[in-house]
């Protein structure tokens, strides 16, 4: 990109210089003081351009640097969360046995917890049950026919999703209804 602009400031200098070769063979200037001042005019001319040109570039810089800054406090959650999905998912299926050994309360308490922490960290829980399949948050593992329902509706959940806003982390793991 910087040979570039390399190349395309050499060519305007070499067209400025051209020009100016142009109106002194003409002899279009009278004395040597007006063609150092054409020349100083010209030079001036070319300088501020590159100024501006630098500021824009300054400018340009310091927008994509904010936009990735944004980005990445966006989504610096993702990785804590993707960690936390699979203890998540094992406390859920503790919670689907009826043994006495585990208190079931102190589960649904730790599940809670869990659940509050990716709240906090702007993560949501992708859970379709009865919603429209949709392959972009949504994995069909198998599908089912009930007639009862409607086609492509999402009958069961094997395993929840989760997002952070619109970037999905992990897609739910759905049955859907057979078309």
């Amino acid at each position: 990109m910087k040979k570039n602009k390399e190349k395309e400031e050499n060519a305007k200098s070499k067209a400025v210089n051209s020009e100016l070769e142009k109106k002194i063979s003409d002899n279009s200037l009278e004395s040597e003081e007006e063609t150092q001042i054409v020349i100083l005019e010209e030079t001036i001319k070319a300088l501020e351009e590159k100024v501006l040109r630098s500021h824009a570039e300054v400018e340009n810089v310091r927008k994509n640097s904010q936009k990735e800054i944004l980005k990445a406090r966006l989504f610096s959650a993702e990785l804590i969360a993707k960690d936390l999905l699979s203890p998540i998912d094992n406390l859920e299926r503790s919670l689907q046995h009826d043994e006495e050994e585990i208190p079931r309360g102190l589960v649904e308490l730790v599940l809670k917890e869990i659940s509050k922490a990716l709240t906090n960290s702007n993560i949501e829980t992708i859970d379709p049950l009865g919603d429209k399949f949709d392959p972009n948050i949504h994995e069909a593992l198998s599908i089912k026919e009930d007639k009862s329902k409607e086609g492509e509706e999402i009958l069961e959940v094997i395993q929840k999703g989760y997002k952070i806003q619109d970037r999905v982390i992990r897609p739910a793991l759905v049955i859907v209804n057979k078309i």
